[in-house]
């Protein structure tokens, strides 16, 4: 799995989107010469994949000294947890793909369920030093023999890639397509999924994959308001994203693009105005110099910071616009993103909160986004105004939501203290988004399984807390 590198993101390359193993993925554009990457629009019926109950683990596996799995100890802990599921990985050692074949039945004995997790492209031989073997890139054979395997264990019913996102120009619609065929011909039941990250969750990523795939695992939420967004895009529900503005990645800007959202406000006062709003952004890399967030009173930028930073989590800001304000009865507020140098593949998304004003009233509060007008040139996209009651309901992509269950891939998501109480928060915030049914199931990243664990027993009733089917 992958580790946070948004130090590493360029705004004209393919960036490793929180943290890749394998930084090399340019090389994945020749891929595209295997298949056409038109959307496919429409949606063939989903196969059986039972997700009511699904409580589950990924990686973290237990081993022997030799290096090889310790399959006993791992069903024992698992069912010592209270899961269903298990996401066994298979990159660490060659010898993986013949453990898992040793842990399927032992597990269905347990009552567990199991997916296997592979990597991508990125991550594999030559760009790391690992890759899943025995089959490494070639996708298709996977997709046969884990479809074999799976007729002869009916408790392997799934697949993994993670990743999938910043490979996609390897994995094209057709190209997962054709690996769904293969894998159906053996087993019609089994399902694939694709690992994505929440900012990589749009209406174009379900335009163009919506068709092939039979869910998505999506890792490490920021907040509840993630996944709420992520699950109306998943199920073409209206208000996807509210008061935001943002910058999908794989997508070209030029200098001077933006996107805006306005409303009215009327002067109250003669003397001093005060603007007072949280803001946050997903970017924490310090590549500078393209991406804005700004502050504008009637089309004068009062704010104006990169998006570049360290910075996690909202941000306070204050800004007097007595000067601005002067001398009028009315005036527009306008938050916006603007691009001061084009990108290729520099996704940002910024929101934006709590706007309180002194000297001022606002004719609508970033509560009521829909009442803000939005204004845009170029491909940046905006939170608010129409946008916001799109959605038809059409389909519906099974959601599964990761959030970590390690200490150190916590403190990269969601820095310190990545404390065994901070990682059960975390985790309870996605069993209740599960339980209120704005995702399907819930999966821990890396959870440490080891006897002195203080974060295990903590996850193990909480698992228990939640353990009664979803809605």
């Amino acid at each position: 799995m992958n580790r946070a590198a948004q130090s590493l993101v360029k705004a004209d390359v393919n960036p490793a989107r929180h943290g890749l193993k394998g930084f090399a993925v340019l090389w994945l554009l020749t891929a595209a010469l295997l298949a056409q990457t038109a959307p496919l629009t429409s949606l063939p019926t989903r196969g059986p994949l039972r997700l009511d109950r699904h409580l589950a683990d990924y990686d973290s596996e237990l081993r022997l000294s030799n290096g090889r799995v310790d399959v006993d100890a791992m069903v024992a802990r698992l069912k010592e947890l209270g899961l269903t599921t298990y996401y066994w990985l298979i990159w660490h050692a060659a010898t993986d793909w013949e453990d898992l074949k040793l842990f399927l039945p032992k597990a269905a004995d347990a009552g567990l369920e199991v997916w296997v997790y592979l990597v991508p492209p990125s991550e594999s031989q030559p760009h790391t030093s690992l890759s899943s073997e025995p089959f490494g890139t070639d996708y298709p054979r996977w997709a046969e023999a884990i479809a074999q395997l799976s007729v002869q264990h009916t408790n392997l019913t799934a697949w993994v890639i993670d990743d999938f996102y910043a490979n996609h120009r390897f994995f094209t619609p057709v190209y997962v397509r054709d690996l769904q065929t293969r894998a159906h011909r053996i087993n019609p039941r089994l399902a694939f999924l694709p690992l994505m990250y929440f900012s990589e969750i749009t209406r174009q990523f379900t335009d163009g994959y919506g068709g092939v795939i039979d869910g998505v695992v999506v890792a490490y939420p920021q907040d509840r308001e993630e996944i709420d967004a992520a699950w109306a895009v998943l199920n073409d529900a209206a208000a996807a994203v509210q008061g935001e503005l943002s910058c999908a990645w794989e997508t070209p800007s030029r200098a001077g693009d933006f996107v805006s959202a306005t409303v009215s406000a009327r002067v109250q006062s003669a003397g001093r105005c005060v603007l007072r709003f949280r803001e946050q952004d997903d970017f924490t890399g310090p590549t500078s110099g393209y991406h804005f967030k700004q502050l504008l009173v009637d089309d004068a930028v009062v704010w104006d910071e990169d998006v570049a930073g360290d910075k996690t989590g909202w941000q306070e800001r204050e800004v007097e616009v007595t000067q601005q304000v002067a001398g009028k009865t009315a005036v527009t507020v306008s938050f916006r993103l603007f691009d001061k140098q084009g990108v290729s593949n520099f996704g940002v998304r910024c929101r934006f909160r709590d706007l309180r004003a002194e000297g001022l009233q606002p004719a609508a509060t970033l509560a009521e986004p829909s009442k803000w007008r939005v204004q845009r040139q170029g491909v940046l996209e905006a939170g608010f105004g129409e946008a916001l009651n799109q959605g038809a309901g059409r389909f519906h992509i099974p959601f599964i939501v990761m959030t970590a269950g390690q200490a150190s891939e916590f403190r990269l998501r969601h820095g310190d203290p990545a404390s065994p109480e901070r990682i059960v928060e975390w985790l309870r915030l996605c069993l209740i988004a599960r339980r209120e049914g704005k995702c399907d199931a819930v999966v821990t990243y890396c959870l440490d399984k080891d006897p002195q664990s203080l974060t295990f027993p903590r996850v193990q009733a909480l698992f228990k807390e939640f353990a009664q089917p979803n809605k």
